[in-house]
């Protein structure tokens, strides 16, 4: 299974998206390969029976998509002491 990369202008195959790819975690492709038919099952299959054939770590918690804005996921720090 491959990904179109905007980023890179190529079709990456989804285990280098998730073991290689420093921008996934905010990667538009990514969140919407996962979105999309066959989706996030098909891609967790995928990664799992690669991470058993290579032995890399796989964790499925990992593949979760980010809900809300960016500025909305930053924890604010509660109000200091001083």
């Amino acid at each position: 299974m491959q990904i179109g990369c905007q980023r890179y202008s190529c079709m990456k195959a989804v285990e280098a998206c998730y073991w290689s790819c420093k921008f996934r975690k905010n990667c538009k492709d990514w969140h919407n390969a996962l979105a999309e038919a066959p989706g996030i099952d098909a891609i967790t299959e995928q990664l799992q029976a690669a991470s058993k054939k290579t032995g890399r770590v796989f964790d499925p918690q990992t593949l979760v998509l980010m809900a809300g804005k960016k500025a909305a996921r930053i924890v604010k720090p509660a109000s200091l002491p001083f």
